[in-house]
């Protein structure tokens, strides 16, 4: 039996396409896993205490989400992502003890952030502070 050249060059071309949709599909997901763009470990004593951390969202992420696990330690807590002046999301707490905290994905265009997270109170507080963002695939 005889081959058909035309059936091997429609072989390779189709072979090469799904090669090539494949790699396209692994590049995306690469460049869209999530990833963090912020993270500090906070230990505060008493009295009121703030850190600030600029971020900025990385090429095709679209949303970012807060992560605060609390330690050890009680304290009022506030923690705060602005675009310039403009405060996009915020979440104020009363935790103490082992706590952990998860903000649910929060929209957010690409461009510069500022993160802020203050403490204050009687108390101290013991906390490992994370911001993530990812892309649309995840």
């Amino acid at each position: 039996m005889q081959e058909v050249p035309g059936k091997r060059r429609r072989f390779r071309a189709v072979a090469l396409i799904a090669v090539l949709a494949v790699a396209a599909l692994v590049v995306y997901a690469a460049v869209t896993y999530p990833r963090k763009v912020v993270s500090f470990l906070v230990s505060f004593t008493i009295g009121a205490d703030v850190e600030h951390r600029a971020f900025e969202m990385p090429p095709l992420h679209g949303q970012a989400q807060v992560k605060v696990v609390v330690s050890s330690g009680t304290a009022l807590w506030t923690a705060t992502i602005k675009h310039q002046d403009e405060t996009i999301w915020n979440h104020f707490a009363s935790q103490g003890d082992q706590t952990t905290y998860e903000s649910g994905w929060i929209e957010l265009p690409g461009g510069q952030y500022n993160f802020t997270f203050a403490t204050a109170g009687l108390g101290s507080l013991e906390a490992d502070v994370k911001v993530t963002t990812k892309g649309g695939f995840w």
